[in-house]
């Protein structure tokens, strides 16, 4: 289905020089202090594009809110899933679902929500504008009220800046709780605190739609391809 290779791409984090592995370390710290905050009881967590389930899994080898967390992993690409759930069952957590389908679908997390966490780190590259609206948006029926989202963007991103992510979290009714630019890790770490109004659940909603990094290229050169017909279709107008 995709061009990419995602366990290999996977493989970036094992260089812990690399801004891949500096992320995540971040990523992760944050995530700590977040379940450390949560209100006694179970916290569900749910993580979209999980990948190989790093973001979460590191962080519960020895925090002292494992037993606390049930959480939901989503990721479609079939190898991954399998070593975020060899990863999983290593923690001896029964309560760590790990899912095979598609993220961008509200059905794959009928059983998960309303989460008191959720953390989108690592893919909104591969998102354009209006589906990262969309998902941010859409946190609304997701999230369980004063629940916490944790998003990674790279600093040297073309698109989706992080003045203008936090504009829309901010629409969608959410509060900044703590934003960092790490440098290492060359990216932008946000926690949000879900201020506003729960939607209903509504498992036939679209929330997002992943793309692989090269239909994202053949999407800009379409655009591109266009814009030069375009400008050839003006000048051969214009009066000589």
């Amino acid at each position: 289905m995709w061009g990419t290779d995602w366990v290999a791409w996977h493989r970036a984090y094992d260089d812990p020089g690399s801004r891949f592995s500096g992320r995540l370390r971040q990523v992760q710290a944050h995530l700590s202090e977040v379940l450390e905050r949560q209100p006694a009881g179970e916290i569900r967590v749910v993580v979209p594009c999980a990948g190989q389930g790093r973001d979460l899994l590191g962080v519960l080898l020895d925090h002292p809110r494992r037993d606390d967390v049930v959480a939901t992993l989503v990721d479609l690409d079939r190898g991954n899933v399998e070593i975020a759930r060899a990863a999983a069952s290593q923690l001896g957590n029964a309560r760590i679902t790990v899912v095979r389908g598609d993220a961008g679908r509200a059905a794959v997390y009928s059983d998960a929500v309303p989460a008191s966490v959720i953390v989108l780190a690592g893919f909104f590259d591969y998102l354009t504008t209006e589906d990262l609206r969309r998902l941010i948006t859409s946190l609304r029926m997701l999230c369980a009220p004063d629940a916490t989202v944790i998003w990674a963007r790279r600093t040297n991103a073309p698109r989706h800046l992080a003045p203008e992510i936090r504009a829309e979290f901010e629409a969608a009714g959410f509060v900044a709780v703590e934003s960092e630019i790490a440098p290492s890790a060359a990216a932008h770490i946000g926690v949000e605190r879900f201020a506003g109004t729960p939607l209903p659940f509504r498992a036939d909603a679209r929330i997002f739609t992943f793309r692989d990094p090269q239909s994202l290229v053949r999407r800009a050169r379409r655009a591109l391809g266009r814009q030069k017909r375009r400008l050839q279709r003006w000048r051969g107008a214009r009066p000589s």
